[in-house]
């Protein structure tokens, strides 16, 4: 299927599909194959920005809710893809109206897109109505209205984000979406936040020290290592009731677990017959088999996106170094050979790349290699910098950094062109859902 096959698909999937339960969503336009139309070719190495402007939200009455706060939200998801050069909003611009836009004005500054979005509040309801603009064409390309609790705001802009990415790349956004990392200070909690930082939650509050969190698929649970007995088990926390309870309690260490991508089974390093190696065991902790052998220590598996193959570390050659296995049995092959340590593999949800830390020069920093072992890339070059943790739309990594003094929690895109940091609180070991909310 072509890139504008493919968009078209999606478009007229909009039109019919019912819309997620949690907020309210009605298409107000879609794509028409007779046009043009915008495309971020995201797969172009030598991909130039694209000018949008996203002009501060138009209140249509009173409101407790600041519309240039809301416009910044926009502009920040879209500014850490490192896909967008957001355009200076002109005094005057644009019409309050509900007509259209002056798409001459904005085409005068530069901008390709621009995004016209109002609301209003009715007690504790807010009405939000976003629309996305071809500013050469002079028409609308994509027009969503979410109806939501006012609290709520951040998240129907993030939703207008992921649906905006998608009009114009094919895949969904994943602004929506919610990572997960342990504290710095001790004891070490495991948190929750939004992609961006905001709605910091803490999950944990055992004393203890808890490393290693990882989302299921759905988004319902969190698998992490916890010391609450006085040795590394695994346990698992049900985000719905905040229950937890032991999956795996083997002797030894029982870290590093990876739900698979359909949340069937769960690979970890588990040391309980002898050096740790990778095994797979069910949602429950029932032993599946033992995946690696030899006389290297495995730890820190992760999975193709199709379930196929893992990746995974083996100080087996020496020094740590990241290899691939098949799942269903086979010989596994060394991926790095760029540098001599090599830990924290991450597989892209697009199945092409792993990020992973690697020293150079004495320092920890994230690189990235394609699975045939090419393409390898170093994608930061400030203080030290470990455990990559990919999107789920593939187009940004977050991690931890020491760049700024105490380790935080950074976001930057594929690329490595834009790089922020976005917890609130010290932090490390960052594991991103892949489920929307």
């Amino acid at each position: 299927m072509t890139k504008r096959s493919l968009l078209t698909h999606f478009a007229h999937t909009w039109a019919r599909q019912a819309c997620p339960l949690a907020l309210i969503f009605l298409l107000v336009a879609v794509y028409s194959p007779a046009y043009a139309k915008l495309v971020l070719d995201v797969e172009n190495p030598s991909l130039a920005k694209m000018p949008i402007a996203v002009p501060d939200f138009i209140a249509l009455g009173p409101a407790s809710i600041n519309g240039r706060d809301l416009a910044a939200i926009l502009r920040n998801d879209l500014y850490m893809t490192g896909l967008f050069h957001i355009i200076e909003t002109p005094a005057g611009g644009m019409s309050a109206s509900a007509g259209d836009p002056d798409f001459r004005a904005w085409a005068a500054t530069g901008a390709q897109a621009l995004v016209s979005a109002s609301y209003r509040v009715e007690g504790d309801q807010l009405i939000l109505e976003a629309k996305l603009y071809d500013t050469a064409l002079q028409r609308m390309d994509l027009g969503k209205r979410f109806v939501g609790h006012v609290t709520d705001h951040r998240l129907m802009v993030h939703k207008f984000g992921d649906r905006l990415m998608e009009q114009l790349t094919g895949v969904l956004g994943c602004f929506s979406t919610r990572i997960a990392f342990v504290g710095a200070a001790a004891p070490r909690e495991v948190y929750a936040m939004d992609f961006d930082g905001h709605g910091l939650q803490r999950l944990t509050n055992n004393g203890s020290l808890n490393l290693s969190p990882e989302w299921s698929p759905d988004g319902k649970n969190i698998l992490f290592t916890s010391y609450m007995n006085g040795k590394p088990d695994l346990w698992r926390l049900n985000l719905d009731t905040m229950h937890w309870g032991v999956v795996s309690a083997r002797p030894g260490v029982n870290v590093s677990a990876r739900y698979s991508p359909d949340g069937n089974i769960v690979a970890l390093s588990s040391n309980h017959n002898g050096i740790p190696k990778i095994f797979l065991i069910t949602p429950q902790g029932h032993i599946i088999k033992m995946l690696t052998e030899g006389r290297g220590n495995d730890i820190s598996p992760t999975w193709s996106p199709d379930r196929s193959t893992i990746a995974y570390v083996s100080d087996g050659a020496g020094n740590p170094h990241i290899y691939l296995v098949p799942v269903d049995g086979g010989r596994p092959r060394r991926l790095t050979h760029e540098t001599t340590y090599n830990t924290d593999p991450d597989w892209s949800p697009r199945g092409t790349h792993i990020a992973f830390t690697a020293r150079i020069e004495g320092r920890f920093q994230i690189c990235t290699i394609r699975t045939d072992g090419s393409d390898f890339r170093v994608l930061t070059d400030k203080g030290s910098n470990q455990a990559p943790a990919w999107s789920p739309d593939g187009r940004m990594i977050a991690f931890g950094s020491t760049r700024d003094g105490a380790p935080r929690i950074y976001v930057m895109d594929a690329e490595g062109r834009v790089q922020a940091p976005v917890s609130p609180i010290p932090g490390k070991s960052a594991a991103w859902c892949r489920a929307r909310r």
